[in-house]
C-alpha cells in the first residue's frame, strides 16, 4: 500500500457475488478502503490504483481481520482452469496480510502463510 494513502477500513467482495460483477476483485482478499465519502460506493486500493466499487457488493470492517479467508470454488473443474489456479483446488486459503493464495488439504483449524509466515485461524465458518 502506498505510504501517502490513509486506510479508512478494510473490504472484500461478498462470496456470493458473481465474478462478472466483482470484476477485478479477487475472492477472499481484504483491500484497503482509501475513500469512503459516498453513500453508494467506496474506493479500494487495488495495486497502485484507487478503484471505485459499489458498497453493496462489499463486506467492510474497521480493521483487517487476522483470520484466513476460505474460498470455495463451486463447480470447480480442474481441467477448465489455468495451471497456476488449478493447483489451488476446490478450497483454498487467502492470507489476510500478504494476499497469498494456497491450497487447503483436509480442514485445518490454523495455518501459516507460506509467503509471509502470518499464522491464524482458517475461517471455515464462512462457507458453512
Amino acid at each position: 500500500m502506498s505510504q501517502t494513502t490513509t486506510t479508512r477500513a478494510w473490504a472484500r467482495v461478498y462470496p456470493a457475488v458473481p465474478p462478472a460483477i466483482a470484476r477485478n476483485l479477487r475472492a477472499g482478499v481484504w483491500y484497503a478502503v482509501v475513500k469512503d465519502d459516498l453513500p453508494d460506493r467506496v474506493s479500494l486500493e487495488i495495486g497502485e490504483a484507487h478503484v471505485p466499487v459499489p458498497r453493496r457488493i462489499l463486506e467492510i470492517r474497521p480493521q483487517r481481520p487476522t483470520f484466513f479467508s476460505v474460498v470455495h470454488r463451486i463447480g470447480y473443474d480442474e481441467t477448465a482452469h489455468r495451471k497456476s489456479v488449478a493447483k489451488l483446488g476446490r478450497f483454498y486459503a487467502v492470507c489476510p496480510e500478504c494476499r497469498k493464495r494456497f491450497a487447503l488439504y483436509g480442514r485445518p483449524e490454523r495455518v501459516t502463510c507460506p509467503q509471509c509466515k502470518h499464522e491464524g485461524d482458517v475461517a471455515w465458518w464462512e462457507i458453512a
